[in-house]
């Protein structure tokens, strides 16, 4: 008996893997922007400490756009820590042309200290 490549059965389009001789559902991923690093830390820290959230946002497809907003978000508090820090110390862009290494170091400092922040904030709650 020839089986059918493609068959739909509750609305659902299923195709024969010829090799098992079995149907699979054909199912299609949305494609959704690229995460982020806080996106793949909310992930990894939600699949670890709270599975049952995860598999909710995953059953839902929601998952890959509470990352993407995470990340997004995450990204813009940074951005604007940093700054907030950068005019309430005086740091100019002058100072990077005549003391680079300070500038470096402060800056350096200033990034994770906002990323602590973020992590608590965002990523870990």
């Amino acid at each position: 008996m020839k089986l059918a490549k493609k068959i739909t059965e509750n609305g659902i389009d299923y195709v024969l893997d010829e090799a098992t001789e079995t149907y699979l559902p054909n199912l299609k991923v949305a494609q959704t922007e690229p995460i982020g690093k806080y996106g793949r830390l909310r992930k990894k820290y939600l699949r670890e400490n709270h599975n049952s959230l995860y598999q909710a946002l995953l059953i839902k497809g929601t998952l890959d756009e509470h990352l993407a907003e995470t990340d997004r978000t995450a990204n813009e508090y940074l951005d604007r820590i940093i700054k907030g820090m950068v005019a309430a110390d005086g740091l100019t862009e002058e100072m990077k042309n005549t003391d680079m290494l300070r500038w470096v170091g402060l800056m350096n400092n200033y990034k994770a200290c906002a990323e602590e922040f973020i992590l608590h904030k965002f990523i870990y709650t």
